[in-house]
């Protein structure tokens, strides 16, 4: 009897390793599962911040010419896929083709005045690259005396631009001039 308590003993002795040892392999290979997926997440934001497009203006004077400039820039790490691009003047959407809505504009709050203008835009299902430049509007008035700074100022905040863009992990954005403040002043260019 005491051969078979003793194996028995040695048998379950034996048992409690194996389950000490099957608890302790499920506990690390569910940390282990557990942490793939932690670092599964934190990939998937890392590469959407990655690929996040950020449009803004750039606006640039030289008064004593009378030229201005505006530029449509993706400041981002990754593209704007454009959706609709609209212009408004005093709150009001102007209908057109490309570039059409920017002229319509231009003669609305320069109506009485001579210049020369370029115009560009961004049409819908455009992809606009990390660091690409758009000139959206640069004129060029031709009579002195030319319009002073502050007058051509405040016919600029007549006018909004507006973007819908989305980035390639289909995150919607909105750009607007009227929202957008830190290039609110236009810069002097350093000609």
């Amino acid at each position: 009897m005491e051969v078979k308590w003793a194996t028995l003993l040695s048998k379950l002795e034996q048992l409690d390793w194996q389950v000490v040892t099957g608890i302790s392999t499920t506990v690390i290979a569910l940390c282990a599962l557990a942490l793939s997926i932690w670092q599964g997440i934190q990939t998937r934001r890392h590469n959407r911040l990655s690929f996040r497009p950020h449009l803004t203006t750039w606006s640039n004077r030289d008064a004593e010419k009378g030229f201005y400039r505006i530029e449509l820039i993706n400041n981002g790490i990754g593209p704007a896929l454009i959706e609709e691009f609209l212009v408004k003047v005093d709150g009001k959407v102007i209908s057109g083709l490309g570039t059409e809505p920017i002229e319509k504009g231009l003669k609305i709050i320069f109506p009485n005045l001579d210049y020369t203008s370029l115009h560009g835009y961004v049409a819908k299902s455009y992809s606009m690259t990390a660091k690409e430049k758009v000139t959206i509007v640069a004129i060029q008035f031709l009579k002195q005396p030319f319009p002073s700074p502050e007058f051509v100022e405040h016919a600029y905040n007549r006018v909004s631009l507006e973007i819908a863009y989305k980035s390639f992990y289909e995150e919607q954005f909105h750009f607007s001039t009227q929202e957008e403040k830190s290039n609110k002043q236009m810069q002097p260019t350093n000609a």
